[in-house]
């Protein structure tokens, strides 16, 4: 019986140790294998009735520490998201240079005041005047350079998301295929190790795109879930969508509706992700893109505004200026009105030498209208007949030369044939140059909405800088998102041609959030295809009214409560940057340049223009070293600076993010490194062990091959001895 016992031992032995040999095998032919984790194989003994009667394999065993893998896949997913912004940041700077190159757009900028000074030196100069319009026009094409380039990152990144997504699925897909094989395996006692591993090298590389949380059951199925709770496995592989968008520009917006969203089973859960190059690709579009793009419009916007008001007080000479287009749009002429401050604004006809050929000034010409009786208000179709009124008594007939035109902006144009050109002239009660003060009613309802300095100024009858974009855009500064009214008011919407299409009541507890709300649910505002959203920027959120079809639109307030002036609601700047451009006559004829002011003689009351008044070259030069009020745009908070610093601050932030997100990206990498190797540690196959396990099967093999060899020898003596 004992033989019998050994023999069965030995058989044991040589049966276990035939299966350590395969462990080994399997470890040393997967050691260049990614994501294999080395398999130990386990024995015991084997007892019976109480006895030990040999060895039995207890199965394979991996080498893995869950607590490093997990750490292994939040660290994997911090640094996809970092790999992302390293990119984005770079490729951001070699746009906008930084504020040390010679073609950043503060470069630019200084280039064009030292253009303007030069023509403060010698405004005669026809080529000088060419060559300030060049560089304003180099300045405009490299704010809408800069623009294009953040608008096609953003849709770059909504690509991505939508391609990250597909691989996302891919992946669940995957796990899911795995979770079944290895249940059926472990209901069949077969082993599961090289399952296993393949399944955790899925959720490592699903933690480059996604941060998530997951846990295993005993069925041996891995569940696994957004880090706000979502399921994206359990027992079916969830489906995420995202499609992108073909086009962008700056004032579209996730939160306003114009991205699509990550969704699963129909519920958005885009900003469930947190890390991951998904997280970052979504950080990109909706929140670092869009604050530089707020960032480019604000220095775009000021610019185009500080000197236009410049140019505006100037007039052309010797040229003729006989031709003006004014760049506000008026969507009820009749009945939006302004009201003139302190002073008047003088109308000056002048002859080819300079000198005066007719006089008179806007307030008299609204007094005639009103049948002599003193008034310094008007619609806006009032001025305009006020203009023509004074161009038909130089003319000595009636004529129309000032109209409103089918855009709804102001224009004049006096005919070729006439030989003098038109000036405007803004002067206090003593009448020294001063920019009047402009009351404009943008309702009708006889509250003042707005208030512009400077009578050319206000309908833009002289600008320099000029953009294509109507006013179908408002936005309000930048306030905390726990902003509230604190009092009662309405806001009032109109479109062409109507100033009053719908209102909406203001109480003292609507926060930014609830007027959004309520102008998407006013069935007139529907209608007319307006809505609102409230959009995150910097630290805070606007308010963004939009007019979908890209319609003129008026947002008024109907009370003097002063609710939507705390707000700050506006024409948005978003999009200057992109559409501005030096006037187009401006451009093909640069004498048109303002350089002077129209002189008024004290003595005589006869106002002139000289060839050498430089004025308003040098008033266009000092613009550049002004400190300009800037709003709180983007992550740059509100302040004084001038153009060129403002402009320095957009690249030297850039460029400070650039290097956080490089250093950061660094460290990361080191971090998931070390854990990497220590994971290698732990669960890599280390050959020279695996030699020596390889001899020690061997040797146990050959050991229980001579016991069984000398246990058949022992039965032929048995059997021997019985014969």
């Amino acid at each position: 019986m004992s033989i019998t016992l050994a023999l069965g031992a030995a058989m044991s032995g040589l049966s276990t140790a035939q299966q350590g040999l395969d462990s080994v095998s399997r470890n040393i032919s997967n050691v260049n294998t990614r994501g294999y984790t080395r398999k130990v194989f386990v024995q015991e003994s084997q007892i019976l009735a109480g006895k030990g009667v040999g060895v039995r394999a207890k199965g394979l065993e991996r080498t893995v520490d869950e607590s490093l893998m997990r750490d292994i896949r939040r660290a994997a997913a911090i640094a996809g998201d970092y790999t992302v912004k390293t990119n984005y940041y770079a490729r951001i700077q070699d746009t906008f240079g930084t504020p040390a190159d010679n073609s950043s757009i503060s470069h630019t900028i200084a280039n064009l005041a030292e253009q303007f000074e030069t023509l403060g030196l010698d405004v005669s100069s026809l080529t000088q005047a060419s060559n300030v319009v060049r560089s304003a026009e180099d300045v405009a094409d490299q704010l809408a350079r800069m623009t294009s380039a953040v608008q096609d990152l953003r849709l770059e990144a909504d690509r991505s998301i939508e391609s990250d997504v597909q691989s996302v699925n891919d992946l669940l897909e995957r796990i899911d295929t795995l979770n079944a094989q290895i249940v059926r395996s472990q209901n069949t006692f077969q082993d599961t190790g090289d399952l296993e591993d393949q399944r955790d090298q899925a959720l490592t590389d699903l933690a480059g795109y996604i941060d998530f949380s997951y846990f295993k059951r005993d069925s041996g199925e891995v569940i696994i879930l957004t880090t706000s709770g979502a399921s994206l496995l359990d027992k079916n592989p969830v489906t995420l969508t995202h499609q992108a968008v073909t086009k962008t520009d700056a004032g579209l917006t996730y939160e306003g509706g114009n991205f699509n969203g990550i969704t699963a089973n129909g519920i958005d859960i885009t900003k469930d992700f947190k890390s991951g190059s998904i997280a970052a690709y979504v950080e990109m579009r909706d929140t670092t893109l869009t604050a530089m793009q707020s960032e480019i419009d604000e220095l775009a916007a000021q610019m185009k505004d500080e000197l236009n008001a410049a140019h505006n007080r100037g007039t052309p000479y010797p040229e003729l200026a006989q031709s003006f287009s004014g760049s506000r749009t008026f969507i009820d002429p009749a009945n939006q009105t302004i009201t003139l401050g302190t002073g008047d604004v003088a109308l000056v006809l002048y002859n080819a030498d300079g000198t005066q050929a007719a006089q008179s000034t806007i307030k008299d010409q609204l007094t005639l209208l009103n049948g002599g009786t003193p008034t310094d208000s008007g619609s806006v179709n009032d001025v305009v007949a006020a203009l023509n009124n004074f161009f038909s008594g130089y003319a000595g007939g009636s004529v129309s030369w000032a109209s409103v035109d089918a855009d709804g902006h102001v224009a004049i144009d006096i005919p070729s044939t006439e030989t003098v050109g038109f000036a405007m002239r803004d002067e206090d009660v003593t009448h020294a140059a001063s920019d009047i003060s402009v009351q404009f009613d943008a309702n009708g309802d006889g509250l003042s909405d707005q208030t512009v300095k400077g009578f050319s100024n206000f309908f833009g009858l002289n600008d320099f800088y000029v953009d294509s974009r109507s006013d179908y855009l408002y936005d309000s500064k930048i306030v905390s998102t726990g902003w509230k009214a604190s009092t009662t008011s309405e806001m009032q919407f109109g479109v062409a041609g109507d100033t009053d299409i719908a209102r909406i009541s203001i109480g003292p507890q609507d926060t930014i959030q609830s007027i959004a709300a309520k102008i998407n649910a006013d069935p007139d505002l529907a209608a007319a295809n307006i809505s609102a959203a409230v959009v995150n920027e910097g630290a805070g959120v606007r308010l963004r009214i939009l007019q979908n079809d890209g319609a003129e639109m008026v947002v008024t307030e109907t009370t003097s409560a002063g609710v939507l002036s705390r707000l700050g609601v506006e024409a948005s700047n978003s999009g200057t940057a992109a559409a501005l451009g030096v006037r187009s006559d401006l451009s093909a004829n640069p004498s048109l340049l303002a350089s002077g002011v129209t002189q008024r003689n004290a003595d005589t009351g006869q106002y002139t223009l000289g060839v050498g008044d430089n004025s308003i070259a040098n008033a266009m030069a000092a613009v550049f070293d002004a400190q300009v009020a800037f709003g709180a745009s983007g992550k740059i908070a509100a302040g004084n600076q001038t153009f060129s610093e403002y402009a320095a601050s957009i690249l030297s932030q850039n460029s400070s993010e650039a290097a956080r997100a490089e250093s950061q990206a660094a460290t990361q990498q080191t971090l998931v490194d070390s854990l990497n190797l220590k994971q290698g540690q732990i669960s890599g196959v280390n050959l020279d062990e695996e030699l020596t396990q390889l001899i020690i099967y061997q040797q146990a093999y050959s050991a229980a091959a001579r016991v069984i060899t000398t246990n058949q020898q022992l039965f032929d003596v048995l059997n021997n001895i019985k014969t």
